[in-house]
């Protein structure tokens, strides 16, 4: 008779032990992976922290050079000093730089929380499991990689001080987008400095006809010069910059045999550099127009129809406003008028730019 091979029977106690290992070896696949994951992410965010802290000293040194060449309450976008302007700009750009950054570190300090949540919901998980798999088996002498008080503490800390973090770095670039928020109403945008460009470009091309500048009505090749001359000194670095978020009124009144006819009230549209432009439609007759305490007269003849008119108005920040007016239809009879890129959409006249 042959003897059966021995069957080895497997005990409830030995299952128990496996699944007890099995749990400690998750646990230490979980803590092993995220000692490999924080090594590399808290490299980027150190990199980034320094970025932003080398780009905010350069910044408060712009700061420290513009109160000492610029110490009014003018904001330096509108001042009449180029160097003053340029050292604006070169801080704007900075601001929108620190603003990338800041971004950037926020949202890898914002995923380095949401990751330690994730991984202490799962080492509570593994934790609970492990204890009720202890309560019918012996403890290992590896059970206390999973419940270590001190690194627990160290742990909760460093989340803390990443919240606190997260929070002051939102009250920066809070503070960053108001500062862009407020140079954004003085200076111009990258695509309307192209078109100011391509304006002057434009008008290089063109037969300029003299006109004065104290010269209220204009003529449609006047008006097209007068465009010209707009197109010329929003480019000139000389002349500062305006604010565009707000804009003078333009009152208008227009009398016909001693009779008013027409009168309204009309917000010019700032185009930079203190100059400003609006599309009216005017009555015949006597019309004066009010931007303040200045006044303009401009006659109509009785039997002209109504029409549509331009007015131009620049504002130096030293000398006497020059205003200006002249027909939609007289300028556009010139033969290839100057229809400058920056002219705003709402006037209708097709712009070279498109």
């Amino acid at each position: 008779m042959q003897k059966r091979p021995h069957q080895q029977t497997t005990t409830p106690v030995s299952v128990r032990r496996r699944r007890v290992s099995r749990l400690l070896l998750c646990a230490l696949l979980v803590c092993a992976q995220a000692r490999a994951e924080l090594p590399q992410a808290s490299l980027t965010l150190q990199q980034l922290t320094d970025q932003r802290l080398m780009l905010t000293a350069e910044l408060d040194q712009f700061r420290e050079t513009l109160a000492l060449v610029h110490p009014g309450d003018t904001p330096p976008e509108q001042s009449p000093n180029s160097a003053v302007r340029t050292l604006a700009v070169g801080a704007v750009a900075l601001k929108q730089r620190l603003i990338e950054v800041t971004e950037q570190e926020v949202t890898l300090l914002q995923q380095q929380i949401l990751t330690a949540k994730d991984k202490i919901r799962a080492e509570q998980t593994l934790r609970r499991d492990y204890e009720a798999a202890l309560e019918t088996t012996a403890p290992t002498p590896t059970a206390d990689v999973i419940d270590d008080p001190a690194t627990a503490d160290a742990a909760a800390t460093a989340r803390v001080d990443e919240a606190g973090s997260v929070e002051r770095l939102h009250a920066l670039l809070d503070s960053y987008y108001q500062e862009l928020e407020e140079s954004a109403q003085i200076l111009p945008t990258p695509e309307e400095i192209a078109q100011r460009e391509q304006a002057l470009h434009d008008s290089r091309t063109l037969e300029k006809t003299l006109y004065s500048a104290d010269q209220v009505r204009l003529n449609g090749s006047e008006a097209s010069t007068a465009l010209a001359h707009i197109s010329e000194r929003l480019v000139d670095p000389r002349i500062p910059e305006s604010r565009r978020d707000t804009a003078p009124i333009c009152n208008i009144k227009t009398r016909l045999l001693d009779t008013l006819v027409g009168a309204e009230n009309r917000s010019l549209k700032p185009v930079g550099k203190n100059h400003y432009i609006v599309k009216v439609r005017l009555q015949p007759g006597d019309t004066t127009i009010s931007v303040l305490s200045d006044q303009w007269q401009v006659q109509l003849p009785e039997t002209a129809g109504a029409q549509d008119f331009v007015i131009t108005l620049y504002r130096p920040v030293q000398g006497a406003p020059e205003l200006h007016v002249f027909a939609v239809d007289d300028l556009l009879a010139v033969t290839n008028p100057h229809l400058p890129a920056w002219l705003p959409d709402e006037l209708g006249l097709k712009t070279r730019a498109g």
